[in-house]
């Protein structure tokens, strides 16, 4: 048997070949040159373009020459698209246009922009393609410029034709082609990263001046409103070094005016949760001020407390205007987007249109303080009552119009009655007679009590569902009140029905101020 080493041996031998006694070993041929294409596709010019085109692939179309941006896998797949561009923009060597022009960009845009990077924004690239010709801010209508929406539309026009020839240049190094040449491609690609970055660049910067000069605009009362706080704030340092606490001076007045109709102008166009008056002025917070010094809380907690809530209001807005000026950009242009803002505003608005028509209209005014001062006295002698209105439980919203209706029997309702109900002096209505048999059975009921106020103090307790003593309970043995009680009820409900609205506001004024 062979040797296992002797038959490689041979096998060797088998291999060469002999001349003249010398061996020859045959050798492997030379490795054949690469191709243009092969080393094309070694390069990083090409792998950035094989990411590019399969990206691209993957853009989700919406309609005709609009991608779908709204969409979350949309905005996505164009962001990385984008990202690939700039990209190859770097690693083609293409020569860029300077971004210095961002230099002069808002905070709130810079903040969106890295330093030293092209950033090829898919927000720029939606507004573009959308092409708005107009914004809506604050209900305010803001025209883009011809120039603004040419370049919006050139932009869109080359970031297809980008698409396209990236798409044919994919294409081109799928197969061997004598015709290929690198070098063409490349800067065939170059050239149009080039193109495109300017029409970028020019939109861009247009687009994003044009927004900035419409943001202030929308932001012009807010800066209306620090510049006159700012006055404000100098008269009342002046007057201080003078040792005058009151302000009072014609030039102080008219700059609080001024920034009273600023506030009603920036609440109708941001108080989008509230009704957005604008016809809220001036008169209103001088009213108030002169009823904090007028009217004590113990005359009327409602009143007094309405008065000093219109005065902190005014005084809150002056307060986030100093905010505001600290970082003026930190304002959303759309005034309805600032939350904090409209919640000012709402409060604002609801204290100062009751000081609109309870404080300024006289007869109101004394109306609201009687009323509210029968509530107030009547919970500070019964803690029910007391936890009732503290709660806002359901049961004072019926026992409140009783107890009016029992003080206009009484004759002591300062003819509040009579105006949420009229028909309590109209001889021809109904309720008129009922009123009248109300009143004879009161009267019966007044006329046995020697005891001042006895029959009173037994009606309201029983009118607020108040447990009666012993002596009170004895008092009704002579007399029953089932059937008055019934009529001042039949009465109160009346007394909400006729005039809902107005009396709703009455009744929010007297008891959501305390």
């Amino acid at each position: 048997m062979q040797n296992p080493h002797d038959q490689d041996l041979e096998d060797d031998m088998s291999d060469s070949t002999s001349v003249e006694g010398f061996v020859i070993r045959i050798q492997t041929a030379p490795p054949r040159p690469l191709t243009d294409l092969e080393e094309f596709k070694r390069s990083s010019e090409y792998n950035i373009l094989e990411k590019a085109q399969h990206c691209q692939n993957q853009l989700i179309q919406r309609e005709f020459h609009k991608y779908d941006l709204d969409n979350p896998d949309g905005a996505r797949g164009c962001k990385r698209f984008l990202n690939h561009l700039e990209q190859m923009q770097d690693i083609y060597k293409v020569k860029t246009v300077s971004r210095e022009y961002r230099n002069q960009f808002s905070k709130a845009y810079k903040i969106l922009y890295k330093e030293d990077r092209l950033c090829y924004l898919t927000e720029i690239l939606d507004s573009a393609q959308e092409g708005f010709p107009y914004l809506w801010v604050n209900s305010e209508k803001y025209t883009f410029s011809t120039e603004v929406l040419d370049a919006g539309s050139k932009l869109v026009e080359t970031f297809f034709k980008v698409q396209h020839v990236l798409r044919h240049a994919y294409q081109r190094t799928c197969s061997e082609s004598p015709e290929f040449s690198s070098s063409q491609l490349k800067k065939e690609i170059s050239n149009l990263l080039e193109d495109f970055d300017e029409v970028w660049v020019k939109f861009e910067k247009l687009y994003v001046k044009e927004l900035m000069d419409i943001e202030a605009k929308a932001r012009r009362f807010i800066l209306f409103a620090i510049e006159i706080d700012k006055e404000l704030t100098s008269i009342e340092i002046r007057e201080k070094l003078r040792g005058r606490i009151l302000v009072t001076s014609d030039t102080y007045v008219l700059k609080k005016a001024e920034l009273c109709k600023v506030i009603a102008q920036i609440n109708a166009v941001a108080n989008v949760e509230g009704k957005g008056r604008d016809d809220l002025g001036i008169e209103i917070l001088l009213e108030a001020e002169g009823t904090t010094r007028r009217v004590t809380k113990e005359q009327s907690k409602a009143v007094r407390n309405l008065a000093d809530s219109i005065k902190n209001n005014f005084t809150k807005f002056r307060e986030q205007m100093r905010k505001y000026e600290g970082n003026i950009e930190m304002v959303d242009p759309q005034l309805k987007n600032n939350q904090e803002l409209v919640d000012l505003l709402v409060e604002y608005e609801t204290q100062w249109e009751k000081g609109l028509n309870y404080l300024l209209d006289a007869k109101k005014c004394q109306q609201l303080m009687y009323f509210s001062h029968i509530v107030e006295t009547t919970a500070e002698k019964h803690q029910q009552f007391q936890e009732q209105m503290e709660f806002r439980d359901s049961d004072i919203f019926v026992n409140i119009p009783c107890l009016i209706i029992l003080k206009h029997l009484e004759n002591e309702d300062k003819n509040i009655c009579a105006y949420f109900l009229p028909m309590l002096k109209d001889q021809a209505s109904k309720l008129y007679g009922q009123y009248q048999q109300l009143k004879q059975e009161f009267m019966e009921w007044r006329n046995l009590h020697m005891n001042q106020y006895e029959y009173y103090n037994i009606l309201e307790k029983m009118l607020l569902g108040i447990v009666l003593t012993q002596k009170e309970q004895d008092a009704l043995q002579s007399f029953k009140l089932d059937s008055m009680m019934q009529k001042i009820k039949l009465l109160s409900i009346e007394l909400q029905r006729y005039n809902a609205i107005e009396w709703n506001s009455f009744i929010d004024a007297a008891i959501n101020n305390n």
